[in-house]
């Protein structure tokens, strides 16, 4: 998520590549898990669909996906790295606090821990996508590029960053193997395209999922574009999400992949949007266009098909971004046969993000992923307290 036009995530990359070695044709999409049963739910869900806590003590989740086993994971951005340089709203804080929890038992497991993480007044962000593979490894997307890290910092921790930040990397068993480094390729793709935003260069791939065919769909929310990469840890730029009318990035923050095949987008926008602002684009991988598919919304942070084909959009506010009080969210349901729309998990949400599709129906997002309001104090802006609670996540289950 952004501040404003003229300023970004300020987070750090990686610079190696390996191929995809085992990675075949994935889960297309969070509608896989539920897809992949004999017999698929056709109900829809309604407005008094109940909303259940099934996990807590999160800190700062972000996106979920089921596990090899069909355990349900989560990447959480964690606590305020203590490498901070600068001073007031400038700070910025790097780190390895991120990690990638399961929460199946209703308290989170973290398999993977100490992933690279930066905080930048903002929120704490690190490990933003996860995805599984048929092979069943895990793989995570990290924020930002590896020429966005800065001088000064610990050599061990530089080495880190410069190696991790922005990738997609391999957690399968413990192990960090960086398979694709899309935070560089981004980057270099805005050095080379000022003329589309006045952010460039910036790079901050956010959502992750497996392609059909092998490889994998990514957006980045620093970038504001939607890449691909094939087996090989090859990265190329597809599209590029275009502004709003009001002139700020599209802030590109979820995708999935539908069961057309096409690839579906969602967006939080920039700073000074309102709760109307925000769209879902289609991509098609046949003509290589990008086109709006549904608009109206507000603040876009997750995404995704259900179970039965209906399409959900979760808001992080209901008044535009940034929102103009608490950010009190809920989820949108787009019926597949007419579109029409029901509000789901209303002023029960806060600051929900991320999307997962469950196989009986239901679907999962994170909640209470930050605090609010941000930081405005400049001269006190020196830690995440005032966004962000460390351990008060948590995963709601609706329907």
């Amino acid at each position: 998520m952004r501040r404003l036009k003229t300023s970004r995530m300020l987070v750090a990359g990686v610079a190696a590549t390996a191929a995809l070695v085992g990675l075949g044709v994935g889960p297309s999409g969070q509608a896989a898990e539920a897809a992949s049963q004999k017999a698929r739910p056709t109900r829809h869900l309604t407005s008094d669909a109940p909303v259940t806590v099934v996990a807590r003590g999160l800190d700062s989740p972000r996106n979920l996906a089921w596990g090899p086993d069909g355990e349900l994971l989560v990447t959480e951005m964690g606590a305020t790295p203590t490498a901070c340089q600068g001073t007031g709203f400038a700070t910025r804080c790097y780190g390895q606090t991120g990690s990638v929890a399961d929460v199946s038992s209703g308290t989170p497991v973290r398999i993977a821990k100490n992933l690279p993480s930066v905080f930048n007044q903002e929120e704490t962000i690190g490990p933003n996508g996860i995805t599984v593979g048929r092979n069943g490894h895990i793989y995570t997307l990290q924020a930002g590029s590896p020429e966005q890290v800065p001088a000064g910092l610990p050599a061990d921790l530089t080495k880190t960053l410069t190696e991790q930040y922005g990738s997609i990397m391999d957690i399968t068993d413990g192990q960090r193997k960086v398979i694709a480094n899309p935070g560089t390729v981004n980057w270099n793709w805005t050095k080379n395209n000022p003329d589309l935003s006045d952010t460039y260069p910036a790079s901050n791939p956010y959502a992750l999922t497996t392609k059909p065919g092998g490889g994998f769909y990514l957006v980045d929310a620093g970038a504001n574009t939607l890449n691909s990469v094939d087996r090989k840890g090859k990265t190329k730029v597809l599209a590029f999400v275009p502004e709003t009318p009001g002139g700020s990035d599209a802030v590109p923050m979820c995708l999935d992949v539908g069961p057309d095949g096409g690839v579906y987008i969602g967006q939080i926008t920039g700073h000074g949007n309102s709760a109307t602002a925000a769209n879902v684009y289609r991509y098609s991988p046949k003509t290589g266009k990008l086109k709006v598919w549904q608009s109206g919304f507000s603040a876009i942070s997750g995404c995704g098909f259900g179970a039965n084909g209906d399409f959900y959009v979760t808001q992080f506010d209901t008044t535009g971004f940034l929102p103009t009080g608490d950010p009190v969210g809920n989820v949108i349901q787009i019926n597949h046969k007419d579109n029409s729309r029901t509000v789901l998990a209303d002023e029960k949400l806060f600051a929900p993000t991320g999307f997962l599709a469950g196989a009986d129906g239901s679907i999962y997002v994170a909640d209470k992923t930050m605090m609010w309001p941000a930081c405005t104090d400049a001269p006190a802006c020196t830690s995440s307290t005032d966004i962000q609670a460390t351990g008060d996540g948590q995963i709601v289950k609706i329907g």
